[in-house]
């Protein structure tokens, strides 16, 4: 493989400031001691294991507090997730000006009444035919 060629002119400048940087540097820089290295990775170290042990504690008294409340709950069955929200049909229908003001409290919450009309049934469709008797015959043709 080829060399690289060393830069012209101005690259050759830039190169010998950037070594006489670093040498400089390395000449002032002193490395902090062993047992001050070995020191910082200990207390590291007991942070992690701190915080290991503190989120294992959270977690094993979130599972207890859970396993407490769900034991706590008994044997009552499981409702739906959202209730059944009712039809314009089925809903009570509204009650007069009259009825309205005959009430004796307002805040109170109204009577319960029962529907004065039932809910349309809904009958499922057929994709047979229908049947002879019942079929039409188109008029004018």
């Amino acid at each position: 493989m080829t060399e690289p060629m060393p830069p012209a002119g101005d690259g050759d400048r830039l190169a010998a400031a950037l070594k006489r940087a670093a040498a400089s540097g390395g000449r002032a820089a002193s490395p902090v001691p062993a047992h001050q290295v070995s020191a910082r990775g200990a207390r590291r170290r007991r942070r992690t294991y701190a915080a290991g042990a503190a989120l294992a504690v959270c977690l094993v008294s979130g599972g207890a507090a859970l396993a407490a409340v769900q034991l706590g709950r008994g044997d009552e069955p499981v409702g739906p997730a959202v209730p059944p929200s009712p039809t314009k049909s089925a809903s009570l229908p509204e009650s007069s000006p009259a009825e309205r003001s005959a009430s004796p409290d307002p805040g109170s919450s109204p009577p319960s009444r029962t529907p004065t009309r039932l809910p349309p049934t809904v009958t499922p469709s057929t994709s047979l035919p229908p049947s002879d008797s019942a079929t039409a015959v188109p008029s004018g043709g």
